[in-house]
């Protein structure tokens, strides 16, 4: 069930298969900082998203009070009154699957072990993402997973993410 849609480059209509995952050089799974250093891909579910937000706008919050780290805690709810920020934090709240660390932490474990070695980082934060039911909608919506796991093996993949939510 390959998903094939035309595309105009420099005036040349062009074929494209959206079952092969092409997402530009942001991308690769090897990534080079300015610095010159290789690093791997890092690309967060929401859910970790929303976990790091939090974590650093309370650092941010905490520094500027003048406090110890471990001093305060301090509600998710009034961490910014920046209205990006509040808007962008409301957003991850609503859409994130997992709300606290060990769940979050747990999904990860899950979605890079051993036999998802091959997925993509970007296939894996999509899968951490979204609440797909069957793996029919979860490769509609993630084409790229087409060729790399059979029907089963993502359908037992996706019911053991359903058991953390």
């Amino acid at each position: 069930m390959a998903t094939r849609r035309p595309r105009r480059l420099n005036g040349i209509i062009e074929d494209v298969d959206a079952s092969i995952l092409k997402l530009g050089p942001e991308f690769e799974v090897r990534q080079v900082s300015n610095e010159g250093i290789e690093t791997p891909l890092i690309a967060l579910n929401l859910s970790e998203a929303r976990l790091l937000m939090i974590a650093a706008m309370r650092q941010r919050k905490r520094e500027l009070n003048g406090q110890e780290y471990d001093d305060i805690e301090i509600e998710e709810d009034e961490l910014s009154s920046n209205e990006i920020v509040r808007k962008t934090q409301e957003y991850l709240t609503t859409f994130s699957r997992f709300r606290d660390e060990e769940t979050v932490s747990a999904v990860e474990h899950l979605l890079k072990s051993p036999e998802n070695a091959n997925l993509h980082p970007f296939e894996i934060a999509q899968l951490g993402s979204l609440s797909c039911e069957d793996s029919e909608e979860a490769k509609t919506l993630i084409p790229s997973l087409l060729n790399k796991k059979s029907d089963q093996e993502l359908q037992a993949l996706l019911d053991n993410l359903r058991r953390f939510g």
